[in-house]
């Protein structure tokens, strides 16, 4: 698990720094490779992406090094060209031995002669291993022709003692210091996370976008950072991921209970209910972060609950309901007047949130749409409107 989720958290270290020097590219996971940087649908870049928890040596007979070498030479074989057309890298937070193969193929490589010594002691693994975790590799690598051999390990480079999981975390914080104020780097990677965990989700899921486009990560990067420097509130990943099929079950909660009791249909209670959890979980994640000025939520609250008392009051100008259907459509009505209601949270304005927290509103009892709420559901607490 940590190797599928390094492979997200190390594509995402990797395209803010290629956004710099190559921002028309697009990067991809699981597509072309464990990562691929691309241009209109094709691969410029192919990587081999190994995390190990423990120490880990990519020796000539490593499994990582020949698992990856079938991959490539089987590519290879397929079209003679790849070598020319791609780059073909491995970054691993194992380590490549002195005088070894992997320690020659470096990015930088360490002589003039560097491909040729490294062709020769993987030409000696290959034939004189016995392991069967990487005889496919070496078959695959062997068959062939030795132009094509030289060809595929001119395009490698290999990027040994990478961070790990945890340490790629820190290097994408340095990457981006200077795009937050102080002390908030690390609040600007969580949002900037959220936000691309998700898009890796959506590319996997949908063959029709495989990709994540650099320029669009740039620019979410850039709204970020914006939305800090301007004290800004942001919407988090995971108020986003909130959908109406991971809904609990929560009839029995009191804001259901109050829609139920003036007959809202039950299309407009499943919307409120998902405003309801939305806001929920966005508040909550403002407040974790202390992203809320003092008082700030409690001020939207009050605002809140006033707009409903002034609405209440001119809806009971014309004569109070009387009778059971009257109080039920005077409760629709106020409910559905709640649901379209406009009120931003600072510089947010999702219909949601404003209308989900007079869900929350309602399950304390402090608003409600039957005009006898308050002794039907409870008194509201010491100081709150009834």
């Amino acid at each position: 698990m940590l190797g599928y989720l390094y492979q997200c958290r190390e594509a995402l270290l990797l395209a803010i720094v290629e956004t710099r020097s190559q921002p028309s590219l697009s990067v991809s996971i699981e597509r072309f490779d464990d990562v691929a940087f691309e241009q209109n649908g094709t691969a410029t870049e192919l990587l081999q992406l190994k995390h190990h928890v423990n120490p880990a040596s990519l020796a000539d007979m490593s499994v990582d090094l020949w698992k990856t070498l079938r991959i490539w030479s089987e590519a290879v074989a397929a079209d003679p060209q790849a070598p020319f057309e791609r780059r073909f890298g491995i970054i691993t937070t194992a380590q490549a031995p002195v005088g070894s193969a992997a320690e020659l193929l470096r990015a930088t490589r360490p002589s003039i002669d560097a491909e040729k010594d490294a062709l020769a002691l993987l030409k000696a693994a290959a034939t004189t291993s016995i392991s069967g975790e990487t005889a496919a590799g070496r078959k695959a690598f062997l068959a062939l022709s030795d132009r094509d051999q030289e060809n595929l390990l001119a395009a490698i480079h290999i990027h040994d003692q990478a961070p790990s999981i945890t340490n790629a975390r820190s290097e994408i914080e340095e990457q981006l210091f200077f795009s937050a104020p102080d002390g908030k780097v690390a609040d600007l990677v969580d949002h900037l996370e959220g936000w691309w965990f998700s898009q890796v989700v959506a590319c996997l899921a949908d063959v029709a976008s495989p990709a994540i486009s650099l320029l669009a990560l740039r620019a979410k990067i850039d709204e970020i950072a914006k939305a800090f420097r301007n004290n800004e509130l942001l919407i988090s990943s995971e108020a986003l991921a909130v959908s109406a099929d991971d809904l609990p079950e929560s009839d029995g909660r009191t804001f259901v209970r109050q829609m139920r009791c003036v007959d809202v249909a039950e299309e407009s209670i499943e919307l409120a209910k998902l405003d309801f959890y939305r806001a929920t979980a966005q508040r909550s994640t403002w407040a974790r972060e202390n992203a809320l000025l003092d008082g700030e939520a409690a001020r939207y609250d009050a605002d809140l609950v006033e707009r409903w008392k002034r609405e209440r009051l001119a809806r009971e100008s014309s004569g109070k309901p009387i009778s059971d259907d009257e109080k039920k459509t005077f409760g629709r009505d106020l409910f559905h007047w709640a649901s379209r209601a406009q009120a931003p949270f600072r510089n947010r304005h999702e219909q949601w949130l404003c209308t989900g927290s007079y869900q929350i509103l309602s399950d304390g009892v402090t608003v409600g749409w039957h005009p006898d709420h308050s002794t039907m559901f409870g008194t509201p607490a010491k100081g709150e409107a009834a």
